[in-house]
């Protein structure tokens, strides 16, 4: 029995490879962390509570969105639950006036 493996394969990746697949796994996890987050304050019914829960793994522009705000609000010295919580906390926001918003154009346009 061979007891010195070698494989047979090995893969040469750049740096840049190397640093996009990281990029990938982390926004992977970022999503996966953040749509637990989300789950967690609808059943503890904290904050709005708006967001299409059903559908939300599958909504990409709004977990861009999330993340684009996500890395804007990161700090070393917040929480990383506590800066996911105020992520959460303006995407509600920008869903109540985004249907606001929808809601009195579309008065607008029965009334015009």
């Amino acid at each position: 029995m061979n007891t010195n493996m070698e494989l047979k394969t090995t893969a040469h990746l750049s740096d840049q490879e190397i640093e996009e697949i990281y990029r990938r796994q982390l926004r992977f996890y970022w999503e996966v962390d953040f749509i637990t987050r989300c789950i967690d304050r609808r059943q503890e019914e904290s904050g709005l509570c708006n967001l299409p829960y059903e559908t939300l793994a599958k909504e990409k522009n709004l977990l861009d969105k999330a993340y684009e705000i996500y890395n804007k609000k990161e700090d070393s010295n917040t929480a990383y639950n506590v800066t996911l919580d105020l992520v959460i906390d303006e995407i509600e926001q920008l869903i109540k006036n985004t249907k606001i918003i929808q809601s009195i154009m579309g008065e607008l346009e029965v009334n015009g």
